[in-house]
């Protein structure tokens, strides 16, 4: 087994005779730092390389990262960091044995997504994942800021989207078990604070994507404004940001011009504040809104105009119409898998997270990109005892019917949902390891992994985890008994999983 113990694994890893000796303060440099201006750590551009790809050679007359593009050079810095981290300590330098590495990831797309609708970390707690997702070369943050239970992003040409949308009843969520608990929550990022996370993550080669979710789960923005939901009988009807999980009939009017007016003056305010070339738009769990649809005059005589056979099919033109709002502001549209269908605009992205409809979206995944994010393998706010470690490394996409070179899969995404997640140590407990078998899944090819060997690597990176004064689950496997309700994580040291499940622990 190689000395130095790499997560992701690379494509390719050899040592070689010697050493040189490097000065501690190199490891500083990692993983933000000029490699150009880095002493014995010598930048050179090869055109040759894919995006994002490098070669980090260690001989003993110097360090040197190849690479065609920034982000190249800045994951070679990275594994340069994991090395370094575990070299022998001499002084005040290191000895690192030489070696080559040539790396490239498996895919384009590595995201992973947080939740702040349901419980709001803040700035520095965002900043800390960012930190950690690029130390696993990590590429997308998808910051899901809107939802039934609260609006979290500031509008100021929609003011009460804040001063009435972002602040429910209680802190806690009523469900799964748990009561409503903490008093009144107020809480959302101003643009300024938007705009410092962005540029942070630019730093570390990770783009943000926001996700605001239309047309259902859309409590919080009904509250604050009623006149954009469906008029059934002319009295408007009233919402509140909900203080309890799950899935509820408020929907934007799909009939009228008001509402979709309002979704492109929203999106005029807050697109420019993200870089990104996508924008996540939701679309998921809308059905018990459509029987709202089905009532509203505005919405079944747009569906009779357009041909459309099913409530179904008027969403795909909600979709695709706000999709091409998007465009006018240069992004691109993500939607959730249960919604998709012919009826969406084939440009548009399709986020896989719920076997539901498989078929159809293997069919889709043809004719549109897709992200694959599947709650079985990928729902971080699940129990070990029903997703555990060795779970997450399972996964192959050939598997679950995606491995076809005609199937346009751009990528896999990892979910934090925060229903019953209220502190960023439970937020961490859910995350960690979970995170490292995904960065491994979605950087490194099928044919260069194996378990064992993970865990091996997986060893140091929990030591690493110590250093950093992370919360991360000592939980390693475990037996999910159907009969227990309890899905979700909800603890913030794992003790409610021991008190519910017979699980093997790992200290």
């Amino acid at each position: 087994m190689p000395e130095y113990r790499i997560i992701p694994k690379p494509e390719w890893y050899e040592e070689k005779e010697g050493s040189i000796v490097v000065p501690l303060a190199a490891e500083e440099l990692c993983p933000a730092g000029d490699a150009s201006d880095a002493g014995p750590i010598q930048r050179v551009t090869d055109r040759t390389l894919e995006p994002e790809a490098y070669v980090l050679t260690v001989s003993d007359s110097g360090i040197e990262i190849r690479a065609s593009e920034d982000t190249g050079a800045f994951y070679g810095m990275v594994t340069l960091k994991m090395i370094l981290m575990q070299a022998e300590k001499k002084g005040d330098q290191k000895i690192v044995r030489c070696l080559r590495i040539s790396d490239r990831p498996r895919y384009s797309y590595r995201g992973v997504s947080l939740d702040e609708s349901r419980h709001f970390f803040g700035t520095e707690t965002v900043k800390k994942l960012l930190d950690q997702m690029a130390f696993l070369k990590l590429n997308t943050f998808h910051w899901h800021l809107s939802d039934d239970q609260g609006f979290r992003i500031e509008s100021k040409l929609f003011p009460r989207l804040n001063s009435v949308g972002s602040r429910r009843a209680c802190a806690g969520l009523r469900g799964c078990g748990l009561e409503h608990r903490g008093g009144e929550y107020f809480h959302y990022y101003t643009q300024e604070e938007i705009r410092e996370i962005v540029a942070y993550a630019k730093v570390l080669h990770i783009r943000v994507i926001p996700e605001i979710d239309l047309p259902g789960h859309t409590s919080a923005i009904l509250a604050a404004y009623p006149e954009y939901a469906c008029d059934l009988d002319g009295t408007p009807r009233r919402f509140s940001v909900t203080s309890e999980a799950g899935i509820f009939d408020a929907i934007l009017c799909a009939g009228g011009d008001a509402a979709m007016e309002f979704a492109d003056r929203l999106f005029s305010e807050i697109c420019p504040l993200f870089e990104a070339e996508y924008f996540h738009i939701g679309g998921d769990e809308a059905l018990e809104g459509h029987k709202i649809w089905a009532q509203c005059p505005r919405c079944r005589a747009l569906q009779e105009e357009q041909g459309l056979r099913s409530r179904k099919e008027l969403q795909g033109f909600y979709m695709t119409r706000v999709g091409e709002l998007l465009k006018k502001y240069g992004k691109k549209a993500i939607v959730w898998n249960d919604c998709i269908n012919d009826s969406f605009s084939q440009d548009i992205t399709c986020q896989y997270w719920i076997a539901d409809n498989a078929g159809e979206v293997q069919r889709q995944s043809r004719m549109r990109d897709v992200i694959l994010s599947l709650t079985e393998y990928f729902y971080f706010d699940y129990k070990y005892g029903k997703l555990p470690l060795e779970k997450v490394y399972s996964f192959d996409e050939e598997r679950i019917g995606f491995g076809g070179e005609d199937q346009r899969v751009i990528g896999l995404e990892c979910e934090n949902w925060t229903e019953y997640i209220d502190t960023p140590e439970a937020l961490e407990f859910g995350l960690y390891p979970r995170i490292a078998a995904f960065a491994e899944v979605s950087w490194t090819r099928r044919g260069r992994r194996e378990y064992r060997d993970f865990q091996e690597r997986l060893a140091w990176y929990l030591s690493y985890l110590d250093s950093e004064g992370i919360n991360y689950s000592r939980i390693a496997d475990g037996s999910y008994r159907n009969t227990d309700p309890y899905v979700f994580h909800r603890g913030v040291d794992g003790e409610e999983f021991l008190q519910n499940e017979k699980l093997k622990l790992q200290y």
